[in-house]
């Protein structure tokens, strides 16, 4: 990140080295005009400044700008963060090789030239809705090639700006430091940061700021081109490459162990912070103003470390940060062991994750501001593996622990190696080799216990006194973690059954017994919004056509007859094979037409130029906990009002452990001109039917006459009635593709 790029103070012999190598740099190149240079100063830092604006601000922009098309998965922005950092990375290795290799004419000259190729792209960053995934593509790939060719290129200039405009800052003011401009580079990205939930996106479209940020580019394009133009009529063009800068006598370049450690650190840092996005995104909802926390939090580490060495206490952070890693590791069980009944919210199952996150990255970049080189000639080498090491973060988790993981392992692994780095940190100065060994034993003993307090699955596999209970599956992909259990009652083997898990969560179950598996049970049971919906439109038409998005193990088939139609929309092909061969409930379902329909629903009704006019359509894709944004806009419920019938019903499974999703469908119902019925059925675990909340939208008015709302009741102990819930919450705004919040609709008690 731009925040990565240089630290603002250097010790002093840094700072003795840089003047000096200015210097004999300056004296190298030529003669220089110094009263034109110091008129250079604000150019420099105005471009500086605007360059971190808009760097930090097309990240969230195109993140939520693709979001919808590739099935509003937490691993868009993980796939996004990717491609931002590796462009990065390109970006300080463009400005190293200039910076070593070319004259400051022909840095001039080739900048000049890339930016004006730059800016002429950047007319227009979003990408057209032709460009639209059809079908199943691989999606990492293709929001790579979409990126690079959308913003590739004015990403890449405005990333080289912060060490190359450093660079020329040195032979502007030979003597002085240039590090001063990363205090700028700071405070533009988090300007950038917190404008765009706060300021931009509730007043303006996505394509309005588009437009803003085109805008912005022509106008950094044009500084830095002035700046570049203004460097290179400083100095006479020489006729041969700078002399490479003298070692100083007594010194050698960075090892490769020190190597090492410039990317090793960095790199914990980057996972932490992707691990962190990716796990609490799939825990509550791929939402840019949770990404954009997370990126806050992340380059705050860097301007706290970077900023000036006594802002970093290694004893305190690193004390924190285990107690941080070991508390969260055993949020899950420590109530238990204490006896305490903890109710984790929304916002403390956010923030635990946040401050974890923050302390370990405050860790790794405060001991790579500890192993920074002293000597200046050396300090773009000290970046390049920096930003490599943010790179390597990005990398591991799109292209590594994607494919190869069948669940989310880099988050325990990331605080394993947390825990060991604190504890090499607290180490004892001078601590005998046998001390050293009995620390090493319990950072391992520890990292174990956090892998298996952190990953439920090991845990899982185990006998107990009521059930037996053996995975047979166990899946990940960019869409998320599926897995099926096989649950052998011990006391009552007829009531055996096998469990879909989404992440963590039940999205399905099924009996075993041959004479029950047919029964509806979990979130479908016939006191279901969804089972209401279909028993009420099975008794109005003699056959119905009934699309339903987000398969799971296809449940809802069982209440299918044999005139009737059922078109099953999933995005996930894992998915798609479990239902069809760990569970049967397609083999056996009785509608005369059915079809799996493989890729993003939305897209493919958007696609769709005919109305399937469907009588009941049933919203039920969520991933794991997590909400998916681009299901509930207004955007998606006009494509599904047009593929309704004009009496049909829209059933919404809006259970949620962390939001209270009532409200957002409600206003959609408004906008809709549509009645809206909300329907609670409370759980009964012997017949494994789980408590569930739905919202049901229809033009029917004989439905809406029928069929009160029906909230969850409370009693006492007697049977009496205490309490009704009420899931109004006043004032949340219409979800749209450019606007959509959490914040509001957050479950707090």
């Amino acid at each position: 990140m731009t925040a990565a790029s240089t630290p603002q103070h250097l010790g002093p012999a840094a700072r003795a080295a840089t003047g000096q190598d200015a210097a004999a740099a300056t004296a190298d190149l030529g003669p220089i005009d110094l009263k034109r240079a110091w008129l250079l100063g604000l150019p420099l830092a105005l471009t500086v400044l605007l360059s971190a604006f808009l760097l930090f601000q097309v990240q969230p922009l195109m993140s939520k700008q693709i979001l919808p098309w590739f099935g509003g998965s937490p691993s868009v922005w993980t796939t996004a963060m990717l491609f931002f950092q590796c462009l990065l990375f390109a970006g300080y290795a463009y400005a190293h090789v200039l910076a070593r290799y070319l004259a400051l004419w022909q840095q001039a000259l080739l900048h000049v030239t890339l930016l004006l190729v730059a800016a002429a792209l950047a007319w227009s960053i979003l990408p057209d809705a032709t460009l639209k995934p059809h079908g199943a593509q691989a999606p990492v790939a293709g929001i790579l090639v979409l990126l690079l060719g959308c913003v590739g290129l004015p990403y890449f200039c405005l990333s080289t700006t912060g060490p190359l405009i450093q660079h020329w800052f040195g032979k502007a003011y030979p003597g002085r430091s240039p590090y001063r401009l990363y205090a700028l580079s700071n405070v533009g990205s988090l300007l950038a940061l917190l404008s765009f939930p706060f300021a931009f996106e509730p007043v303006l479209t996505l394509q309005a700021m588009a437009a803003l940020w085109s805008w912005g580019f022509w106008l950094f394009a044009g500084m830095c081109a002035a700046v570049a133009w203004a460097m290179w009529g400083m100095q006479a063009m020489p006729s041969t490459k700078p002399a490479a800068e003298p070692a100083q006598s007594g010194t050698s370049g960075p090892g490769l162990w020190r190597r090492l450690v410039w990317i090793g650190l960095p790199a914990l840092a980057s996972l932490a912070f992707v691990a962190t996005t990716d796990r609490v995104s799939h825990d509550i909802a791929p939402e840019p103003r949770l990404w954009i926390t997370t990126l806050s939090l992340y380059l705050l580490t860097f301007i706290i470390c970077f900023d000036h060495e006594r802002w970093y206490r290694r004893g305190p952070v690193a004390i924190a940060c285990l107690l941080a890693v070991l508390l969260l590791a055993a949020s899950r069980d420590l109530p238990g062991w204490l006896g305490l009944d903890w109710d984790i919210g929304v916002t403390e199952l956010r923030w635990s994750h946040f401050a974890t996150m923050f302390l370990i990255c405050l860790l790794c970049h405060g001991e790579l501001v500890r192993a920074k080189p002293s000597e200046h000639r050396h300090l773009t080498d000290f970046y390049l593996c920096l930003s490599l090491g943010g790179a390597c973060g990005g990398l591991f988790v799109a292209l590594v622990a994607t494919p190869l993981f069948n669940e989310y392992h880099e988050w325990p692994m990331c605080l394993a190696a947390a825990l060991g780095l604190a504890l090499r940190v607290l180490r004892p100065a001078g601590a005998s080799r046998r001390s050293g060994w009995l620390l090493a034993g319990l950072g391992v003993a520890l990292a174990g216990a956090v892998a298996w307090l952190v990953t439920p699955q090991l845990q899982g596999a185990a006998a107990s006194d009521e059930y037996r209970d053996t995975y047979l599956s166990r899946q990940r992909n960019f869409y998320g973690t599926v897995s099926v259990k096989e649950r052998i009652d011990l006391q009552d083997p007829a009531m055996s059954y096998r469990v879909f898990y989404s992440g963590q969560i039940t999205h399905g179950i099924q009996l075993l017994q041959p004479a029950k598996r047919g029964l509806a049970v979990s979130y479908y049971g016939p006191e279901s919004g969804v089972g209401l919906a279909l028993d009420y439109a099975k008794g109005r038409h003699a056959s119905l056509r009934v699309g339903i998005i987000g398969m799971g193990i296809a449940a809802l088939a069982n209440y299918a007859r044999d005139t009737d139609s059922y078109d099953f929309y999933e995005i996930n092909p894992q998915v798609v094979d479990v239902a069809r061969t760990l569970f049967d409930n397609l083999a056996r379902c009785r509608a005369v037409s059915q079809r799996v329909i493989l890729g993003d629903a939305r897209l493919q009704l958007e696609q769709d130029a005919n109305s399937q006019q469907y009588d009941v359509l049933v919203l039920d894709a969520f991933s794991g906990g997590s909400v998916p944004v681009h299901l509930l806009t207004q955007e998606a419920f006009a494509t599904y009002r047009r593929h309704l019938k004009p009496d049909g019903i829209i059933a919404i499974n809006i259970t949620n452990g962390y939001l209270n999703l009532h409200p957002v469908v409600k206003r959609q119902a408004q906008a809709l001109g549509m009645g809206y019925r909300f329907r609670f059925s409370a759980s009964r675990p012997a017949q494994l039917i789980r408590k569930a909340h739905y919202a049901l939208l229809t033009r029917d008015q004989e439905f809406l006459r029928r069929h009160p709302n029906a909230y969850r009741q409370f009693f006492d102990d007697h049977g009496r009635l205490l309490r009704t819930e009420d899931p109004e919450i006043p004032g949340v705004p219409l979800w749209t593709d450019s606007f959509s919040s959490i914040n509001a609709i957050e479950i707090r008690d």
